[in-house]
């Protein structure tokens, strides 16, 4: 959770980078084939097509699947995706929250290059613009169902030295507990939340961002000590961006998350501070507290809101406590 960026939008850093992960709701072990076509390893380019490509599905799929490629693939310019198989699932909506396995495979020789990021489902949201590197991946995913799989070719990029092989395997799709929504009318003309199920509705006016951090308690939390500038929080939280209401990340329908008020954006540090645990909290963060107006690696630009859910505070970790006091 770095400078709230790495690990925090790690959901859709990892479906841009490259690379393949998944699972199987059948309960045996099969294999399957894509089929596109294009593809490439800059490295070692050859005359395999995408279309030849084989998964095999490991352990009934609690493995990260074995992915073989006949040939050194085609150098490839453009992303390609394939479905391998279709999930038994529910039908996949646009904006469900979906829990995806990802490996990552060389488009060389199909070798393993990191299935650690396949045990671990990630939390991406089904949008046009988390998958908009990854070929047709998001048309054939928002036709699917829960338990699919979907492989991609991702080509060579300027850090990124020769082709990949991505399989993302779908395990699990909720819908949204945060609904974002920009509004175009004179009002509200600030930001409005409501209570929706287990989650909020937020409107972002259509008018400039505030100039300065606006801290709006939701939910007053009375348990432990409160937060300090260097406390460890664990929080579920979603962020959007204030000119767009798009969703650039969020872990609501996910896992919490954990880090050091003393390693994220100042936005969050300071309108994190003297809050307990159990406190709902929704930050708009201008542009200088947060990423600021330009970005170079990814991270969202402009001016910030997040809702932010406290499950627990401590204390600074240790070692940020002895490195401080040395």
């Amino acid at each position: 959770m770095r400078k709230l960026s790495a690990a925090v939008l790690a959901g859709v850093l990892l479906l841009t980078v490259s690379a393949c992960g998944q699972s199987s709701s059948a309960g045996s072990s099969s294999s399957a084939s894509a089929s596109s076509s294009a593809s490439a390893s800059t490295a070692a380019p050859g005359n395999g097509k995408f279309a030849d490509v084989k998964v095999e599905i490991q352990d009934g799929g609690k493995s990260a699947p074995k992915v073989t490629v006949p040939e050194s693939l085609a150098d490839g310019k453009a992303s390609t995706a394939s479905l391998v198989q279709d999930g038994d699932g529910a039908a996949l909506k646009a904006g469900q929250k979906l829990q995806l396995n990802l490996a990552y495979y060389s488009s060389a020789d199909g070798s393993a290059q990191d299935s650690s990021t396949y045990s671990t489902a990630q939390s991406v949201a089904l949008t046009e613009s988390n998958f908009a590197n990854l070929g047709d991946a998001y048309k054939l995913l928002s036709k699917a169902k829960v338990g699919a799989t979907v492989m991609v070719y991702a080509p060579a990029t300027v850090t990124q030295s020769s082709g990949m092989i991505m399989v993302l395997h779908v395990s699990e799709a909720k819908d949204p507990a945060i609904a974002w929504k920009k509004s175009t009318e004179a009002s509200p003309s600030a930001l409005e939340i409501k209570a929706s199920g287990d989650g909020y509705a937020i409107t972002i006016p259509k008018g400039d961002a505030p100039s300065k951090l606006e801290v709006k308690v939701l939910k007053e939390g009375t348990e432990g000590e409160a937060a300090t500038a260097t406390s460890q929080v664990t929080a579920f939280y979603s962020g959007a961006q204030w000119e767009n209401a798009t969703e650039f990340d969020g872990n609501f329908e996910g896992t919490e998350a954990t880090f050091g008020l003393d390693q994220v954006i100042k936005g969050w540090t300071n309108g994190l501070k003297g809050l307990k645990a159990g406190s709902v909290v929704a930050l708009t963060i201008p542009a200088d507290q947060a990423y600021g107006d330009t970005s170079t690696s990814g991270q969202p630009t402009g001016p910030l809101v997040f809702i932010v859910k406290l499950t627990k505070v401590a204390p600074a970790a240790a070692s940020s406590s002895a490195s401080s006091s040395n």
